[in-house]
């Protein structure tokens, strides 16, 4: 399958609505051939994570500094993440088609849930409660255990059922449908959903240019 990758770091998109999701969004275009890779490289995962909020610029220039000093650990985390986001996609996207999760996909996921989880704790938060923390140095496969933490809140949340795909035929987005009916279907209205607008617009306008020009 050909594959373009973003040349340049790019501003990625949250609109999800879970943290996870918005991994699976870093690729556009799966149903076509040459789908979109916006993270091919280990500072691409760094400046996703940074950009979702779950890396401060702090960890972010040391989890850097730490990959220029070990490439190869860097390579292996980012395969990691990517595999994750991979079987994220297929088991979510079976779950918003309402078909049987893929055991492989499902299997994927669980490791890393217990790769991310094994080494979860929890910390006093500003707030006076407590929140989730990991342990300090970051690990260069830290971005995999929020995905993964992720993952596993909204696998077991009733929320669940809010999971979409978007209805773009050249689209592929996962979201959270959170609309009273649950009518929601692209992803964005202002991209997809406008762009196929346009193309019943010009589907109907062809049905009738050739009911008019039919003898």
């Amino acid at each position: 399958m050909a594959e373009r990758t973003i040349p340049v770091e790019g501003v990625f998109e949250f609109n999800a609505g879970r943290l996870c999701l918005d991994f699976t969004n870093t690729v556009r275009a799966r149903p076509l051939s040459e789908r979109i890779e916006s993270i091919s490289i280990y500072s691409d995962l760094l400046s996703w994570a940074r950009q979702a909020t779950i890396l401060t610029p702090g960890e972010t220039a040391l989890l850097t500094e730490m990959a220029q000093q070990n490439p190869r650990g860097a390579g292996e985390a980012l395969g990691q993440a990517l595999v994750l986001r991979e079987a994220l996609y297929g088991l979510l996207s079976a779950r918003a088609a309402g078909l049987q999760a893929p055991a492989s996909d499902l299997q994927t996921v669980n490791k890393a849930i217990g790769r991310g989880m094994s080494r979860a704790g929890v910390k006093p938060s500003a707030q006076g409660g407590f929140e989730w923390s990991w342990p300090d140095p970051p690990g260069l496969d830290r971005v995999g255990w929020w995905v993964a933490r992720s993952a596993a809140e909204l696998l077991t949340s009733p929320d669940l059922t809010g999971v979409r795909e978007c209805a773009g035929y050249d689209c592929g987005w996962l979201f959270m449908d959170t609309t009273k009916n649950r009518s929601r279907r692209w992803c964005d209205m202002a991209t997809c959903g406008n762009r196929a607008k346009g193309r019943r617009h010009y589907e109907r306008r062809k049905a009738t240019a050739g009911r008019a020009g039919a003898p």
